[in-house]
């Protein structure tokens, strides 16, 4: 029997689902060790489902990609040659890594990431594929709280701080908690919150978000809700009028980040979190040392935390397998100069949004997507969420950019199409 071009493309959002919507993590996580220094060594050699499904992502998406060959792809546009150097860049720190194997595969699994979201970009519709993973996720936030009723411990905290709050089938609490958000932003973007199954898949999605106790999530929902709406209400089939309105809504954006950088305490406060943010700013000193050992080019990617140069670190406090910041984890990756790539790739890819906001037909699809780039740049400072090659958190996040650069690309083609 042989698959149509259109039957493997399915099959591969189907696979795509199953590993970046925490599927496949929740259920090879049943049976992975507990203890930190097992959890070095286990994060360091991976897991054979993960390693499996992974190969297949990267071989069918590679095939995928060589068919689709002849349409127009976004490494063409402006945006794309930013992935390329990226990844072009972890690559060559392979070279320099203090752990190369890890880097190796690590640099593969965040290839694969970029390819799928790119392969899943130009082969469906971007409005249907972003509601289409975020009824994934309130399928999978559906089973967690099922579990919950069934077997507490599965999928809830079991001591500490956050004790009993809901984990779901995410590898953390605020992992899920933040898709949840997601899920919630694209879903009431879209307007899809009229018939009662929509209204019921938002309430599940919202109860989970709930139980999980997660502030992150809880800003990011709240932000990204008024975000949304004020970029869906001001929005008009005028880009010269879009253009002044968003300088206008970034403005307001600026002004609100200089308030809340202001009243840091006081915000942290009303938010219930300490100062040092969960112990977070801690770490980010201890961090700071590491970072003074090689800060040009870093320790290679995903070396760090599976190398010796953390083993002192492990033996004191303990394995945390990231440093709960995006920016310091790229600088722990590819130092000053991988940080820089980071940015670039983060300002070209909302550069592109408000280009496909402002002028093409559609561009209303950017008002949550818009949001959620804003919303994981600034979460990106407390939560390892931008260059974390497994996380639903950057698939999504690549998922949006090619969704810019895509929509980008078809706006030159009509402006081609009306010079001829």
């Amino acid at each position: 029997m042989v698959l149509s071009l259109d039957s493997l493309k399915r099959g591969y959002l189907l696979l795509a689902l199953i590993y970046y919507c925490a599927f496949l993590n929740f259920a090879s996580n049943l049976f992975g060790p507990g203890q930190a220094e097992d959890m070095l060594n286990y994060n360091a050699g991976g897991n054979l489902p993960r390693q499996l499904m992974g190969v297949m992502l990267f071989g069918l998406g590679g095939y995928l990609f060589w068919r689709m060959r002849h349409l127009e792809g976004p490494f063409r546009f402006t945006g794309g040659i930013w992935w390329l150097l990226l990844i072009g860049y972890f690559c060559l720190s392979i070279s320099w890594s203090y752990e190369p194997d890890i880097s190796f595969r690590r640099v593969i699994a965040f290839s694969t990431l970029v390819l799928a979201a790119y392969v899943l970009v130009q082969s469906f519709e971007p409005v249907s594929l972003m509601r289409f993973f975020a009824n994934a996720v309130g399928v999978a936030a559906l089973i967690g709280l099922l579990l919950l009723l069934v077997s507490p411990s599965l999928v809830s905290v079991g001591g500490g701080l956050r004790e009993h709050a809901f984990v779901g089938i995410f590898a953390d609490k605020n992992a899920g908690a933040r898709a949840y958000a997601y899920a919630v932003l694209i879903l009431v973007g879209l307007g899809h919150f009229r018939t009662g199954t929509e209204r019921t898949l938002l309430a599940v999605l919202l109860l989970a978000l709930v139980l999980s106790r997660s502030a992150t999530a809880a800003v990011i929902l709240l932000a990204g809700l008024m975000m949304v709406a004020l970029l869906a209400y001001l929005r008009t089939y005028r880009p010269q009028v879009n253009f002044h309105r968003l300088v206008m809504i970034s403005a307001l954006l600026l002004l609100g980040g200089l308030v809340c950088f202001y009243l840091y305490d006081v915000l942290l406060g009303l938010l219930g979190r300490d100062p040092t943010l969960t112990n977070r700013v801690v770490i980010w000193e201890l961090m700071d040392d590491y970072v003074a050992e090689e800060p040009t080019f870093g320790y290679g990617f995903g070396a760090f935390w599976a190398s010796s140069a953390v083993a002192d670190f492990v033996d004191r406090w303990g394995y945390i397998g990231n440093a709960h910041s995006g920016y310091y984890e790229a600088l722990l990756h590819g130092g000053i100069a991988g940080l820089g790539l980071v940015v670039a790739l983060v300002g070209t890819s909302l550069f592109n949004a408000a280009r496909a906001y402002i002028y093409h037909p559609q561009g209303l699809l950017f008002a949550p997507l818009i949001s959620i780039l804003i919303l994981q740049l600034m979460v990106n400072y407390v939560a390892f969420v931008i260059i974390n090659h497994n996380s639903f958190d950057m698939f999504l996040f690549a998922l949006i950019s090619f969704t810019a650069v895509r929509y980008v690309g078809e706006l030159r083609q009509y402006r081609f199409k009306e010079v001829l």
